[in-house]
């Protein structure tokens, strides 16, 4: 009899295991459909990252009238084409020597180098560093080059970089560029992959904004950050991606999300929804303030509130920042951050967290040691 119990149980596991890799190699292959036909449409992304639309839109040079910064002696700034509005974070790198603006070359151009300038300029973090140009051509000097900064540098000036070879063979079709996270975004929650109908039946009622000529069809992830700047910045809690790269929204998100009920998981592919299906997201109650430096002589964060380091999920932090603001949320107070992986600190000074500068030494919304991930509790 047992023999027969584990021959079946045997037999139910590869039938479940047969099936999801059937679901998982169906939704692949309509994926791969629909890449093929937007890029034969001429939607999504080039070989260098920019999509058919951008090349035309960035093939002139902006000058000093879209620049986000004062003039100073080092100074830096953003250049940001006219299609982005003001303060958008986004731009041409350009720094401030001798009395002229010039661009920074992107030979060895990597994350850490855009870090620091996203610190310098005041916002949270860097989103993602750009080369070849993405954001425009500049005009005159090139400035700088082969920057290896270590993320903790103060100003690019700061970072090591190769004074001889730096800029050789450099010309402003290497301009370097970066997208910063310009004020602070809430955490996005994953709801799930829901279904959804055509109009007038449609679960989220408005397009907010339809971005399938800039998907990356080789990072698709990517279109969730892109979704959730326009779904904050209107005000949006919950929003959904359909078809890869339509943006869906409505003000009873809460409520209407789910109205036609869960899809399956192969209707879904990394994080976005597929035909008439969204992959629905909300907005948490705490904004994101990024990573600083805390020093044991000299806290930055008034008090420890909880040690959460005895339960934490290595495979799912959020859960560590949740317990978190929640005990922030119930003492009263204004900021809270995590540190050590698990201990949960918190204050109500808006400033002090910033004391001794920005650290590097963090890792998926968390703080190691002596290092705090920041957030404001926002309701």
């Amino acid at each position: 009899m047992k023999l027969t119990i584990v021959f079946l149980l045997a037999l139910l596991s590869l039938a479940i295991a047969d099936n999801s890799e059937q679901n998982f190699l169906s939704t692949l292959s309509q994926f791969t459909k629909d890449r093929q036909e937007a890029i034969d449409q001429g939607v999504g992304r080039l070989s260098d990252g920019r999509s058919k639309r951008e090349v035309s839109l960035f093939t002139k040079s902006w000058l000093s009238k879209r620049a986000i910064g004062p003039i100073r002696a080092n100074a830096i700034r953003l250049n940001r084409p006219d299609i982005l509005k003001e303060g958008n974070g986004t731009g041409r790198v350009e720094v401030y020597n001798n009395g002229r603006w010039g661009t920074v070359c992107d030979k060895d151009w990597d994350f850490q180098d855009a870090q620091v300038v996203c610190n310098e300029l005041g916002m949270v973090k860097a989103v993602h560093e750009s080369r070849k140009a993405k954001y425009g051509q500049g005009v005159g000097d090139i400035w700088m080059g082969g920057l290896q900064c270590s993320g903790e540098e103060l100003s690019v000036w700061n970072c090591k970089r190769d004074h001889e070879k730096g800029t050789q063979g450099c010309t402003h079709a290497d301009d370097a560029g970066v997208k910063c996270l310009h004020t602070g975004l809430p955490a996005i929650i994953e709801v799930g992959c829901y279904k959804d109908q055509n109009e007038p039946n449609r679960a989220l009622r408005h397009l907010i904004a339809n971005l399938r000529d800039e998907i990356d069809w080789y990072n698709v992830r990517s279109m969730v950050t892109k979704c959730a700047e326009r779904a904050h910045e209107g005000g949006y809690q919950y929003f959904g991606i359909q078809f890869y790269g339509e943006c869906w929204v409505d003000k009873e998100g809460a409520t209407r999300y789910h109205m036609h009920g869960k899809a399956e998981s192969k209707d879904c592919f990394e994080g976005t929804g597929m035909h008439y299906t969204n992959f629905v997201y909300r907005f948490a109650p705490w904004k994101d303030l990024g990573c600083w430096t805390d020093v044991e002589a000299d806290r930055t964060m008034n008090k420890i509130i909880v040690n959460l380091r005895y339960k934490i999920d290595w495979f799912n932090m959020d859960k560590t920042v949740l317990d978190c603001y929640e005990a922030a949320k119930q003492a009263g107070f204004r900021y809270f951050s995590v540190q050590y992986y698990g201990e949960c600190w918190a204050s109500n000074d808006e400033n002090l967290y910033r004391k001794h500068g920005y650290s590097v030494n963090c890792w998926n919304g968390v703080g190691g040691e002596l290092a705090n991930y920041v957030y404001q509790v926002l309701e």
